[in-house]
């Protein structure tokens, strides 16, 4: 019997086995030949500038939808419903549960702004990685919010005191949302990045959930215990043995690293 490698389960990245989900790069990868049928319904053509520029095609297997203001734990009411579904549920993965927006192509950070997650870049340090991953989500339109809950609760203030278009004190505009990051790492681990939601950003900042990668959406962390601090939670996951010939199980932990706000307006994903 010939070894096997493992294939990953990522929570943010295109894993490699995943067929409906991989870019379409090139002018003539894009002009389809005649007859020629790709599995999505439709390809959305954006202009990446970085790492180099060209023109990639990202498959859609659904219009987008905006959800409105993420203020509770709702996943069968979020995005109409587009992160329980059968049929949406595997196409929006982390990023999309974290801004509230299905555009069913497993989004990526800065994609839509034209900058591509690189495998290049899952080799840096777990700073540098969330560095980079938080200021791609900036180019989307999120706002870094703090290293800690002391300056989460700052942003926050700030923000409940700008009181915008009149209105009450306690209006937030948006939510909240956890990064943490996995660089590449031991037995060919490809590095990857996660986002969990917070679900009463105006209130005490104590109820998150998360969605990793296509699965369904839950208010537990990997250890399956309530998400009150995405700080302390468990963002542990054993992805079983390495290979047919290598019996060693490889864990890959997933560190905190920001926390950012997401507007309730101004986020554009892809």
């Amino acid at each position: 019997m010939s070894a096997f490698k493992r294939q990953f389960k990522l929570s943010g990245m295109v894993a490699p086995q995943d067929q409906f989900h991989q870019l379409i790069v090139g002018a003539a990868a894009l002009a389809a030949a005649p007859g020629e049928q790709y599995i999505a319904p439709k390809v959305v053509q954006v202009k990446i500038v970085y790492p180099q520029q060209e023109t990639i095609g990202v498959p859609q297997y659904a219009d987008t939808v905006v959800g409105e203001a993420a203020g509770r734990y709702d996943p069968a009411g979020d995005c109409q419903g587009n992160f329980m579904s059968y049929k949406f549920q595997p196409n929006n993965n982390c990023y999309a549960y974290g801004c509230n927006i299905t555009p069913n192509t497993f989004p990526q950070p800065g994609r839509q702004s034209g900058y591509l997650l690189t495998a290049a870049d899952f080799k840096k340090s777990k700073d540098e990685l969330g560095a980079l991953v938080s200021g791609y989500a900036v180019k989307d339109g999120l706002q870094m919010a703090g290293r800690n809950l002391k300056e989460l609760m700052e942003f926050k203030s700030s923000k409940q005191g700008t009181n915008p278009g009149g209105v009450g004190a306690g209006y937030l505009g948006g939510h909240f949302v956890a990064l943490m990051v996995s660089p590449a790492g031991d037995a060919n681990w490809p590095g990857d990045y996660h986002w969990a939601r917070c679900d009463n950003s105006s209130g005490s900042c104590d109820s998150w959930s998360q969605k990793d990668g296509g699965d369904q959406v839950t208010n537990f962390d990997f250890a399956g215990n309530p998400i009150s601090n995405p700080m302390v939670a468990n963002w542990t996951v054993n992805q079983g043995p390495v290979s047919s010939s290598d019996s060693r199980e490889l864990v890959a932990e997933y560190d905190f690293y920001c926390f950012m706000f997401v507007p309730e307006q101004g986020v554009n994903i892809i």
